[in-house]
């Protein structure tokens, strides 16, 4: 017989988060444990305001899944199907659905990438974040957090600050940038705008997902014009990769807190890979519980965005190091 249970983490960062719609000092997230007898699994919930997810959502639906789920599941596909005939933050459903995974992986002595028939690699090159911040404290933030250890970097961005931003930090490094604006401009011909100030744009490596979700029409006309290669984010949630993201973007990025579970996730890559495009696995800022979990599927993945944890002050789960910018299994020396 199962039994579930969540409970909530609050963790502080090493620095103020701000991104274009937010800015935060800590992060609370959730951990899902399912136990049966001995063996326990656990799953984090890193939920986020942007889909509309908050702390009292996440508990409200928690006790809806706990009330309603059966004592007993046969299998992954089985807790799969019924969380689909729930109403739950696809955060939530990744907690759960991968809680449930890691108890099976330890109940039957297999990898989670054996049960999701996937692969994995030893260590990913991943990028650190730099929130946005005034610019003359740049430099220091760059020489304090060590960055000039990472091989790319990815720049957080609002309209109003961005060429300025990127700027000073091309002037202060020599690696690649990615590009985040977070929806924070109004059409393609602003972002064109703002790509067209730059005199050599071979260092942006991406421009991470310039538009609101809802700008369909501006996307289309942006990725007609655009000199740069272009990753969707905010637009890739829980749905299939079809025609929709080939015809806007040239890339996906792929996080299991959006797509609700790793069978999606898994699902989504693929999709992408077949209709060509590059992908991505992202995250939310996140334990190493939750960052570990992408790591699970990260065989075949083109770029990696996965430095949640490295954002906190403290990691209480410690499931994954970073070297170099290099994230791997701690267990892997």
């Amino acid at each position: 017989m199962f039994s579930w249970s969540i409970k909530e983490l609050e963790l502080p960062l090493k620095f103020t988060w701000n991104i274009s719609r937010n800015s935060s000092d800590i992060k609370r997230n959730f951990i899902v444990t399912v136990r049966n007898g001995s063996i326990q699994g656990s799953g984090e919930v890193a939920f986020n305001v942007r889909y509309g997810e908050n702390r009292d959502l996440i508990l409200e639906k928690f006790e809806e899944f706990k009330n309603a789920a059966p004592l007993d599941f046969n299998g992954v596909e089985n807790v799969v199907a019924f969380l689909d005939t729930m109403d739950l933050p696809q955060s939530l459903k990744f907690g759960i659905e991968s809680s449930f995974v890691h108890y099976v992986s330890i109940l039957s002595d297999k990898t989670v990438s054996q049960l999701m028939a996937t692969s994995t690699v030893s260590s990913v090159k991943t990028s650190f974040s730099i929130p946005i911040m005034e610019t003359d404290k740049v430099e220091n933030f760059i020489i304090s957090n060590n960055l000039d250890r990472f091989s790319v970097l990815k720049v957080k961005v609002n309209q109003q600050n961005a060429f300025e931003f990127c700027k000073e930090i091309l002037k202060l490094t020599k690696v690649p940038l990615r590009i985040d604006a977070n929806e924070s401009f109004d059409s393609a011909l602003e972002v064109m705008k703002f790509l067209d100030r730059f005199s050599d744009l071979s260092r942006i490596e991406f421009l991470e997902q310039p538009l609101s979700s809802t700008l369909h029409e501006e996307a289309l006309k942006l990725k007609k014009l655009s000199p740069v290669f272009l990753m969707a984010d905010e637009s890739v949630t829980k749905e299939d990769i079809n025609n929709y993201f080939v015809e806007r973007f040239d890339g996906v990025n792929i996080k299991l807190m959006k797509s609700g579970g790793y069978l999606k996730a898994v699902k989504q890559l693929r999709q992408a890979k077949i209709l060509g495009l590059k992908t991505m696995l992202g995250c939310m800022i996140e334990t190493s519980l939750g960052i570990s979990s992408a790591l699970n599927i990260s065989g075949g993945v083109d770029f990696f965005d996965l430095d949640g944890s490295l954002l906190l002050k403290e990691d209480p789960y410690k499931l994954v190091s970073e070297e170099n910018g290099k994230i791997f299994f701690s267990y892997i020396q």
